[in-house]
């Protein structure tokens, strides 16, 4: 595991960048153009971006929980413990708030497949809590490796 941890960990921080961005990106740039054009052009947008970020999102989601997973195992183990450093605390921390970013991926793609309609919460809001839980996540990330 100590072979692979360096790749993994670079793929975990450029997937985790893509990742924000595009979330930073909706919530503060693609979000302002709404109701600008007109319902039909605002549709087309809609569409296009939409479709372009359920092949991105999801994916990019899977592996970054993947390398993290593969990165937690080097910290939280049955030798080196779960809660015993302040390291674990706060990587237990980032973790349940990554779980909260990929339950809430997974109930969107849950009502994309069965065609029902997302939650008002979901549909306007997700991102925005997306987001501060990133910026969270990153905060935390630093936080461990710093004394």
């Amino acid at each position: 595991m100590e072979a692979v941890y360096p790749y993994a960990h670079i793929i975990h921080l450029v997937l985790a960048i893509i990742f924000l961005g595009y979330v930073f990106t909706d919530v503060f740039m693609i979000s302002a153009l709404k109701n600008k054009f007109g319902k039909e052009t605002d549709e087309k947008i809609n569409q296009t971006l939409g479709s372009k970020s359920f092949k991105i999102f999801p994916i990019s989601l899977l592996i970054i929980v993947l390398t993290g997973g593969m990165m937690m195992s080097r910290y939280i183990n049955s030798n080196a413990g779960f809660f015993e450093t302040d390291l674990q605390k706060l990587l237990v921390i980032k973790i349940v708030l990554a779980l909260i970013i990929a339950l809430g991926v997974l109930f969107n793609l849950f009502t994309k497949f069965t065609g029902r309609k997302k939650p008002h919460f979901m549909q306007e809001h997700f991102h925005k809590v997306v987001l501060v839980l990133g910026f969270f996540i990153v905060v935390l990330a630093k936080m461990m490796f710093s004394a």
